[in-house]
């Protein structure tokens, strides 16, 4: 049996250790959360650095954009632009412009020549809506733009990387370099590749902008939805990547690439298309504006091929024979209903 002044000095002995143990687990979750506040703060100030691309600061061809005030028109000739001083005009519905290696010979359409500094300049190609053209750049890079489209490209690719910027839709078959990358930068985001076949549709006036991917591999980075949303993507060939401009959200599937690049030969490939988004190529294609009566008749999908070297009453007829479509010709301008 223990005395009543062991007991006490037991229970002083309990008491202590219990407190102590307390105390101990105090610290320890003190110490937790500031190290998790700590991390917090460096994460929340990580994923709220503006995304600026590939590079760490803006680019020499977004600063030359930037300073430039070259739109796209909608009708009249193609225009050649050399570094914001001469203007050479083109005037066929369908041009090819190839640059000598040094960049300082330009051929146009195997009949005319121009020659230019090759030294720190950039120029610019402008399409029209109604006219195509063929673009070889000065690295062996083929490019070709659609209707209302606007490529800005450097004369000579110096630096350890090669950058153009596009507005509208182009097909790219770049020039493989390891050592000295390639970009495509628009509005929207920006795609890297090495060496590769791709098709990009960037226009302003579109609510989306798409890059569909047949041979090799590229990596889009773009402005995610929130401070937490992915900002890169992969694709493989066979993948279409579609960025929501308003929602900024970026997904991807699996496609027949085909289509997107069809453009390039002459011939629409459609598989369940809605007629609103093919009239809207096909507005920009022959420039003549396209008016929709019926809301349900735009919803309307449609699949097979349309050959664009066919007018446009043609191509209509075509789409015609598989719905209760109907078309007027006013002053330039079709009305469906």
């Amino acid at each position: 049996m223990l005395t009543e002044e062991e007991k006490s000095f037991l229970k002083y002995r309990i008491n202590t250790s219990i407190n102590e143990h307390q105390k101990s687990v105090r610290r320890k979750r003190q110490r937790q959360f500031l190290i998790g506040s700590i991390a917090a703060i460096i994460v929340v100030v990580f994923l709220i650095v503006p995304y600026t691309g590939f590079n760490n600061s803006t680019s020499n061809i977004k600063k030359y954009v930037n300073t430039t005030n070259l739109d796209v028109d909608t009708d009249g000739d193609i225009k050649l632009v050399l570094n914001k001083e001469e203007e050479v005009r083109i005037a066929d519905e369908m041009s090819e412009i190839k640059y000598s290696s040094s960049g300082g010979q330009v051929a146009i359409n195997n009949s005319k020549k121009v020659a230019q500094s090759s030294e720190n300049s950039f120029n610019t190609i402008i399409v029209p809506y109604g006219k195509r053209t063929k673009l070889t750049l000065s690295d062996g890079t083929k490019v070709w733009l659609n209707s209302g489209s606007k490529l800005t490209y450097p004369v000579v690719f110096s630096g350890k990387q090669r950058e153009v910027y596009l507005t509208g839709e182009g097909v790219f078959d770049v020039k493989h370099n390891k050592k000295k990358p390639f970009y495509v930068v628009t509005n929207q985001y920006d795609v890297k590749v090495l060496g590769t076949v791709f098709n990009v549709s960037s226009y302003q006036d579109d609510s989306y902008a798409s890059t569909a991917l047949e041979r090799g591999s590229v990596e889009i980075k773009y402005n995610g939805g929130s401070i937490f949303g992915k900002s890169s993507m992969k694709i493989t060939p066979g993948t279409l990547a579609v960025y929501d401009v308003k929602t900024k959200n970026m997904s991807s599937r699996k496609v027949d690439v085909a289509k997107y690049m069809s453009w390039r030969d002459g011939k629409f490939i459609l598989k369940k298309q809605r007629l609103d988004g093919i009239l809207k190529k096909l507005s920009r294609y022959y420039n003549i504006e396209i008016e929709v009566v019926s809301e349900e008749l735009n919803r309307e999908t449609f699949s097979g091929h349309l050959d664009l070297k066919n007018n446009i009453e043609e191509v209509l007829d075509i789409i015609k024979q598989t719905s209760d479509l109907r078309y007027k010709i006013e002053n330039n301008k079709i009305v469906i209903n």
